[in-house]
């Protein structure tokens, strides 16, 4: 029975791990909006995290992860105001709800623009998929990338040119499909 236990508790935290990497941005992105100092949306987004997990089992499988993990985040926002005893007593209840639903649709927007790019990225040849992780996940300049891979900078610059160009299309057109439910 121990074993059984133990399985079911391994299966949730591979469960959680998987939906808070996926929702983590946009959680952030929410708390930093509603608190506006880094230092503190960090200490607020590690309770929220603990606060998740504690939680977890309460989770219904199959909604939206990230609306509920926002919910938390909203919970701890309004403590961390109240012992700040920040001025933000002068907004009222409604005023506070408008700038946590605002707060939230942009960090879901945000959510949905990153799946995008990286379903647009998937689309991209394996070439310019590969300069895009260089420039990207590496961190080099296109002049190091040039170097590195011994190709003209003025090519190159055209090259990350067009790539970002394909990028920036296939995302609009990727976020219009799927809100037209495409």
């Amino acid at each position: 029975m121990d074993h059984k236990k133990q399985t079911k508790e391994d299966r949730m935290s591979v469960e959680f791990l998987r939906l808070f990497v996926e929702h983590q941005k946009s959680i952030y992105a929410y708390i930093l909006a509603m608190v506006h100092q880094p230092a503190d949306a960090e200490d607020i987004m590690q309770n929220v995290v603990t606060l998740m997990w504690e939680r977890f089992e309460e989770f219904e499988p199959g909604t939206n992860f990230g609306a509920w993990g926002v919910k938390i985040a909203r919970l701890k926002v309004l403590e961390y105001h109240r012992e700040k005893k920040r001025d933000f007593s002068f907004f009222s209840d409604e005023l506070f709800d408008y700038l946590s639903q605002t707060a939230s649709a942009k960090a879901e927007s945000m959510d949905d623009r990153l799946r995008a790019l990286q379903h647009c990225l998937m689309k991209l040849d394996e070439s310019d998929r590969r300069l895009m992780q260089i420039r990207y996940e590496k961190g080099l300049s296109i002049k190091q990338i040039a170097g590195v891979l011994q190709r003209p900078l003025p090519g190159l610059y055209k090259v990350m040119g067009r790539i970002h160009r394909a990028l920036v299309r296939c995302v609009k057109m990727t976020l219009n499909a799927w809100e037209m439910g495409v």
